[in-house]
This record gives C-alpha cells, structure tokens and sequence, in this order.
C-alpha cells in the first residue's frame, strides 16, 4: 500500500529540493576542519617531513622511516589541537570562547552596526538553537514571577524555532502579516516580545522595512523586546546593513550553520545587554572544535565571499529545479534558498512547499541537496521527508 509518506518521497526524489533548510557543507568547510585539527594544511606539514628527510644527499631512509618520520610531524603539528582538551583545572578553556566572538564581530561589521559594548555578556552556545531556546524559556519565567502571562509574537512564515520553543514552553505565540506588520505593532502589549530574523527566513531576503519596523514598535511599546537573529549574516553576498543599535534590541542571536555550513558542528552564540544565567556555564560548557572551526572559516573568508562565490552554483540549482518541476523559482539574497508564488493549479508538491497564510503563502525551497551534487557529484541528491510528513491522497 503506498503512503502519503510514500508519495511525497517519490515525488521529492526528483525534484533535488527540500522544503527544510539544509546547511551546504562546502569543500571550503571541510578544509577548514582538517586546519583545525591536523594543526595546519596537511601538505604543507607531510612536505616539510620530506624535505627535512632529503635535505642531506647521504641520508638514505627506509620507507618505514620515512613514513615514521612523517607520522612525527602530522602528530606534532596537532599538539596545539589535543592541547586544548588538557589541564582543565588550569581554568585555560574558561576564555577560549572569547576569540571566536570578537572574530565574529569583526567579520560582521560590514554588515552589522551595533555599539558591542551595551551588549556584554557573550554565550557560545550550540548554534541559535540553544540561545533561542534559553531566551524564551527565561522570558516565560520572568513573566510569570512578575504575575505576567508571556506572549511571543513573530511574522507568518518565519523561522519555525521561534513558535516551537514558545510551545514546548507554554508560551502564547501570535503570528502577524509582515505586509500588514504597521497594525501588527499596535497589537503587542506591554512586556511582550517579538522576535525576527533579519534576513529573513520567510523569503531568503533582507528585509528592507527592518529599521522601520523596530522603530515603530519602539514608538507604539516601548516596553516590548525586539530579538533578534541574524543566523542569515554570512549567507548573502549583496551590500546591506542589520542595525542593531535600536533600543528595544537587548540580544542578537546568531549560528554560523547556513553562513559556513558548519549545521552538525553546532557554533553559534548570543550577545546581550543583560544576564542570562541559564547560560553562564557555558563558559565551560562548550565546544572547542566548533568555536575554533567557527574562527577559522570567519579569518579565512569573508562575511560576503562564500555567497558571491557560490551564487552561479545557486542559479544552475534553480534552472535544474525549474526544468524538472515546470516552477519559476527566483533566487533569494541567501544563497542556498528559490522563491516564488505559488500557482493557481499548485501541484500537491508545491502545496507541499509553499509556506504561510492569509494571503502570504509563498513557495520556498531550499536548493542545497543540488547544489551540493552540482559541486560534488558523488553526493546524493535525494531528498527524503521527515517521517510525520505526507502527501494526502
């Protein structure tokens, strides 16, 4: 008997999209974490062994020597990294965090403005997930403790995270038309928070009303929390800024998983104005391969490098899936996404895709499963559901 779940395999199985947002592990990615631990670029360190090993004309090695002699310099040149894992009780780990964040601030300031001294509390945490997940948990507690009922507002079609943490923590959450958002802010009490990702994850574009948009909200509840998450910084290859000075911002929230394709190594953090003590052990509680993996894509690259670079990779994607599906997908500021309106006869996989409500649906895919097999052809590009999802018959 075939499934709803069976239908929707095969109908994704030839379309080389998703409907979930994969992060694109680059070549540029998995370099990055053979610098990290092998300590250096790997050919480098095995060709100074061997010029090390003819550097006399009378030194005749076996192979075996050479290939001990070999092994000794990739096993030193990775000291620094086994270093790092040692001597706990030295207190050493307790500042590593704090490289990979004023890298992050300086490879964002062409693109964030934000006075980083009124934020100064900084939180390695497992990509945006974790911060997102701890400023909603502490918000509800807050609010509660205050005899307050929480309320967290954010736009249809935005990141889902948002809405599912506010769940799980038995938060309302009020979703609002971003076309219509000037109402939207006359609709948000006092103490309430909203929360925004700039660029956006409803579209793949930056928002250009962004600035509006928190200064009305600043205007019309002053008391209300704009949080912010620019998990899409990295992912755009077009000049444009993301102010964070505005008042009513008290975190920025970022992950590094889309920017360089680190999703599974799990590097992010929060910047924030005040404390957020659920998070204060993580500065022991975190992880080093991932913060130093962070840094070094962050030193290597530039905020806007990878996606220029990867933008043709991008269109073949979309000309690839516009052919196969008879779509008209169009490219999006972040450079794994496609976009379009959905059509008046949608097909039951573009149902499938599309995205919103009350007259904001939009088709959105994520492009990275071809993309990824146009740059490496041995990787597959087959999409497969998630187990609770289903075309209906």
């Amino acid at each position: 008997m075939t499934t709803a779940y069976d239908k929707l395999n095969a109908a994704l199985e030839n379309a080389g999209v998703s409907k979930t947002i994969y992060s694109f592990t680059m070549p540029e990615t998995e370099a990055a974490v053979d610098r990290v631990i092998d300590g250096g670029v790997q050919k480098d360190i095995v060709l100074s062994a061997l010029q090390e090993a003819f550097s006399s004309a009378n030194t005749m090695l076996t192979n075996e020597q050479l290939a001990e002699m070999i092994n000794a310099k990739l096993y030193e040149a990775r000291e620094s990294f086994r270093s790092n894992y040692r001597e706990a009780w030295t207190q050493k780990q307790d500042a590593m965090h704090e490289e990979f964040f004023a890298t992050w601030k300086n490879w964002t300031s062409p693109i964030i403005e934000a006075n980083w001294d009124d934020f100064p509390y900084m939180y390695p945490t497992s990509g945006a997930s974790e911060a997102l997940r701890e400023a909603i948990y502490s918000y509800g507690n807050k609010a509660r403790i205050a005899g307050e009922t929480p309320v967290i507002h954010t736009f249809i079609g935005e990141y889902e995270g948002f809405g599912a943490y506010a769940d799980a923590a038995g938060i309302k959450v009020v979703t609002h038309s971003r076309e219509n958002w000037r109402d939207a802010v006359k609709n948000i009490g006092q103490n309430e928070q909203f929360y925004i990702s700039q660029p956006s994850a409803i579209d793949g574009c930056v928002w250009d009303e962004f600035d509006d948009f928190a200064d009305a909200l600043n205007t019309q509840q002053p008391s209300a929390q704009l949080m912010l998450d620019v998990t899409y910084v990295g992912c755009v290859g077009k000049d444009f800024t993301v102010n964070a000075n505005h008042d009513n911002i008290p975190a920025v929230i970022f992950s590094l998983s889309k920017p360089c394709g680190a999703y599974y190594h799990r590097v992010g953090g929060m910047l924030s104005k005040e404390a957020y003590p659920g998070l204060f052990g993580n500065k022991w509680f975190k992880n080093l391969l991932a913060l130093n993996l962070g840094t070094e894509m962050m030193k290597t690259y530039g905020v806007q490098e990878l996606p220029r670079k990867y933008a043709p990779i991008q269109q073949q994607a979309l000309d690839e899936a516009n052919n196969k599906l008879g779509f008209t997908l169009q490219a999006t500021d972040v450079y794994h996404l496609g976009v379009m309106k959905p059509r008046d006869d949608a097909s039951e996989l573009e149902k499938y895709l599309t995205r919103g409500s009350d007259g904001q649906e939009l088709v959105r895919v994520c492009l990275t499963p071809t993309m990824a097999h146009i740059v490496d052809p041995k990787l597959s590009n087959i999409v497969r559901a998630r187990p609770h999802e289903g075309i209906k018959p």
